[in-house]
Formats: structure tokens, C-alpha cells, sequence
């Protein structure tokens, strides 16, 4: 009788951790295959990446509030710019309106936004001092190595939005065997970012899962069922609902973007 009290036990808490896992993940069926983007930059001024993130992201927020484009990394030498989710066609337009409020800003703020896989310098390992104190305390669990790993480089991610979890597992693991491919795509510094990005990242290939209890039970495993955010994999389930495609580098290249998006849309396509 004991024995079998234990069980139960066990099988209800273990049922609990895997529905508060999966309640992270906030799908929405009506933007279903709409493309989300992240680009990242170094900020520079004068020629030099500077930890100015901390300086002019605050100064956007007070001057347009509203603009919801910009936000923050771990790095002080990087900010974050999100775009969408957009429409397959909306995808060129929207991008090329946000550059040019991008650049509005920059002359503004006299800062430039450096695109580019690596920082190609030895840059401060400043990082920024976020509210919630969660990137100090990442900062404070890496090594050197690995923490300069993490701030040398930069990537665009492409989003792809799923209608469910169902959906968006059978999806993953179809995509899976193209991660190479898709690797090779994405680089623009013959191989560099991905290696810092390995250093970063003890796994980066994504690996399929036979069911939603694996997906489970795989994050468990890798210490990321309490935050998603910290599966690094190429390819990832993200909280936000989508397929998140994470290899690509970072580019000034518009239509290299907006290409890369319409791959990861037509290859999402072809498994939902």
C-alpha cells in the first residue's frame, strides 16, 4: 500500500512539473506561420563597439515609448531589435520601415548599430544591468571563456508561429535533419560564429522527440523545464509559440533576411 501511495505520488507531482512546462509556451493559432524577427547588433560609436546599450535604449524608451522595436542583451555592447509578426508578404516592407526609424535614432543618439556575426575585437565584457537582475546572474555562473563567447557574437533568429504544441513538435522534429543546411545558409564569417556559439552552448543541434512526454522529459534532462529560454539548441520550440531558428548571423543584407525568413517559412509549411 505504501509502495503504491509513493507512485501515485510521484506520477501526480511528475504530472504537475510537465502541464506547468508546457503552460510557458503561449501559441496562437491565428498567427499560425506569421514570421517574428530578432536582430542583434553591436553598438558602436566613432568606429569602436562601446557598452552604450545601458545609455540610448532608456533615452528611445522616454522619447517614443510607444516604439516597441529595441530592446536589450546580455552584452552592454548589443541591443535587440524585433520585428513583426508579419505576414510571408509583409515581411521585406516592414523591415525596410523599421531601418529607417532605426537610423532616426542612431543620428539622434550619435550611436551606430554594427552588424555582424562577431565583434572582430577583443570587446568589455560589460553586461547589462537588466531589472530583473536574471543577466548578472547568468553572467555570474560562466566562465571568462564562455562568457566572452557570449558576447562576441551576434545572430538574427527567425520566428515562425504555430498553431499548438502538438503542431509545433511534429514540426520541430521534421526539421530537425536541416540544420546543417540552414547552418551553412546563415553564415557570413566562414564558420566563426558557430564555433563561439558551440563554446557558448555545450548542445546546439536540436534533437527530435518521440512525444510530448519526451519533449518533457528532454528538458528535465537538460535543466530548462523551469525556462525554455535556456534550451540553446539551433532549433527550438520557443515560449513565445513559435519554431525559433537561431543560426543565422547578423547582417545590415535586408533581402538576405527577408531570404532567409521565406526558407524557414517554406520549410515549416511543408511539415504542418
Amino acid at each position: 500500500m505504501l509502495v503504491y501511495m509513493k507512485t501515485n505520488i510521484y506520477f501526480i507531482m511528475k504530472t504537475n512539473e510537465m502541464e506547468l512546462f508546457f503552460e510557458q509556451f503561449k501559441f496562437d493559432s491565428s498567427k499560425a506561420l506569421f514570421v517574428g524577427i530578432e536582430r542583434e547588433a553591436f553598438t558602436s560609436r566613432k568606429g569602436k563597439i562601446l557598452p552604450i546599450a545601458p545609455e540610448v535604449l532608456p533615452i528611445i524608451d522616454i522619447l517614443k515609448p510607444e516604439y516597441q522595436i529595441f530592446g536589450y542583451e546580455l552584452s552592454a555592447c548589443q541591443i535587440e531589435m524585433k520585428y513583426g509578426p508579419y505576414h510571408q508578404f509583409e515581411v521585406s516592407n516592414g523591415l525596410r520601415e523599421s531601418e529607417m526609424e532605426r537610423k532616426i535614432f542612431e543620428e539622434m543618439l550619435d550611436f551606430n548599430c554594427y552588424f555582424s556575426d562577431t565583434a572582430g575585437q577583443e570587446i568589455p565584457l560589460d553586461i547589462y544591468p537588466d531589472p530583473t537582475g536574471r543577466y548578472a546572474k547568468i553572467a555570474s555562473s560562466l566562465s571568462k571563456d564562455v562568457l566572452h563567447a557570449a558576447c562576441y557574437v551576434a545572430g538574427t533568429h527567425v520566428h515562425i508561429g504555430m498553431p499548438s504544441a502538438e503542431d509545433a513538435l511534429r514540426v520541430y522534429n521534421s526539421l530537425c535533419p536541416h540544420v546543417d543546411d540552414l547552418t551553412k545558409m546563415g553564415d557570413n564569417s566562414n564558420g566563426e560564429r558557430i564555433s563561439y556559439y558551440q563554446l557558448m552552448s555545450k548542445e546546439t543541434n536540436p534533437r527530435s522527440h518521440t512525444s510530448m512526454q519526451s519533449w518533457f522529459e528532454d528538458s528535465v534532462e537538460k535543466g530548462y523545464s523551469l525556462d525554455p529560454r535556456k534550451c540553446w539548441t539551433l532549433i527550438r520550440i520557443s515560449i513565445h509559440g513559435t519554431i525559433e531558428f537561431r543560426m543565422f548571423g547578423s547582417t545590415p543584407d535586408l533581402d538576405k533576411i527577408n531570404k532567409w525568413a521565406n526558407e524557414c517559412r517554406d520549410l515549416c509549411c511543408r511539415y504542418l
